[in-house]
């Protein structure tokens, strides 16, 4: 290759550079326009949605069961909404930035996580409702057990509360499709575990009563 062909062949490579750089410009501050537009959009969206759950006074109706705190630390319900409903917005108008500057291989994952944000708002939203049941379910089982004594009436909250509460992380991460047939196994054991102990509770420490239950029920099948 002499010269002429060499300095012909850089000429092209350079030549085809600038043609490919200037057709993209406009698709990159296409894409630059769509993102921003989804900025904007976002933000009223997490303006609207915070004063929406102020209106409807979600952070005054949590803080009645003791779920703005979490080991000594504040949780912002409304804040964590607001966040998640911002992300969605932002992460559905990035799709088609990174069309505009053909990112596909990207948009691939971001597809996906499209898809999966549904799942996160409903986990969100069971792990809310579980956590007041939890809380009525301790209120319920303690005034139930009043009688039995302050000790042995909060142990018997705490179990419900408990009891609950693993249910419901149970549910939260069944929905946000972690190990699932893990969770399963988890549970089935989780039951068993209960279903044992209370069995050999009863056994052992009322083996008086259930022998006086069995005497009479078959003291009353004779006649």
């Amino acid at each position: 290759m002499n010269l002429e062909d060499l300095y012909v062949s850089v000429s092209d490579a350079v030549l085809r550079s600038v043609i490919t750089f200037v057709e993209f410009i406009p698709s990159f501050i296409g894409g630059l326009i769509i993102l921003f537009i989804g900025l904007v959009v976002a933000g009223i969206s997490h303006r609207l949605m915070l004063g929406t759950l102020k209106i409807i006074k979600l952070e005054q109706f949590l803080t009645k069961y003791g779920l703005t705190k979490l080991e000594g630390k504040d949780i912002e319900w409304s804040e964590i909404l607001a966040q998640i409903a911002r992300w969605t917005i932002i992460v559905i108008f990035l799709v088609p930035a990174l069309e505009a500057w053909r990112l596909s291989a990207v948009n691939a994952v971001l597809n996906r996580v499209i898809l999966y944000i549904p799942n996160v708002i409903v986990a969100v939203v069971l792990a809310m409702i579980g956590l007041v049941f939890a809380r009525i379910g301790y209120k319920v089982a303690y005034n139930a057990a009043k009688a039995l004594g302050k000790q042995l009436a909060n142990t018997v909250a705490l179990v419900a509360q408990w009891s609950i509460t693993i249910f419901t992380g149970f549910l939260v991460l069944h929905q946000l499709g972690v190990a699932q047939e893990l969770l399963r196994i988890l549970f089935a054991g989780l039951v068993a575990m209960i279903a044992i102990a209370g069995g050999l509770a009863f056994g052992l420490g009322g083996q008086h009563t259930a022998k006086q239950i069995l005497e009479e029920v078959w003291n009353k099948f004779h006649k």
